[in-house]
């Protein structure tokens, strides 16, 4: 049966955030804006700015899937959700 862990516990190896850092792929030879990535992905300024900076902490989880597209894009290969996350 499972358990509701109480805000106090926390997960195996959650001490550490996690953030979503698009940094390594969307350099500035890329010469995307965010407005064309905004036009690309669907999503708002303020999640592509803070995942071009490797600061997206917190989205759903199709927010996830289109950044790791827009990242497969600018690499030029295909790119698995764990390469698109960085630890603090």
């Amino acid at each position: 049966m499972a358990r509701k862990l109480s805000s106090e516990q926390k997960l195996c190896g959650s001490e550490m955030p996690k953030y979503v850092d698009l940094s390594r792929y969307w350099t500035e030879d890329k010469n995307l804006s965010i407005q064309k990535a905004k036009e690309m992905t669907g999503l708002d300024k303020r999640t592509l700015s803070s995942a071009k900076q490797g600061r997206f902490e917190r989205g759903q989880f199709e927010t996830l899937f289109k950044l790791r597209d827009l990242a497969s894009q600018l690499a030029g290969k295909p790119l698995t959700l764990e390469e698109i996350f960085k630890d603090d």
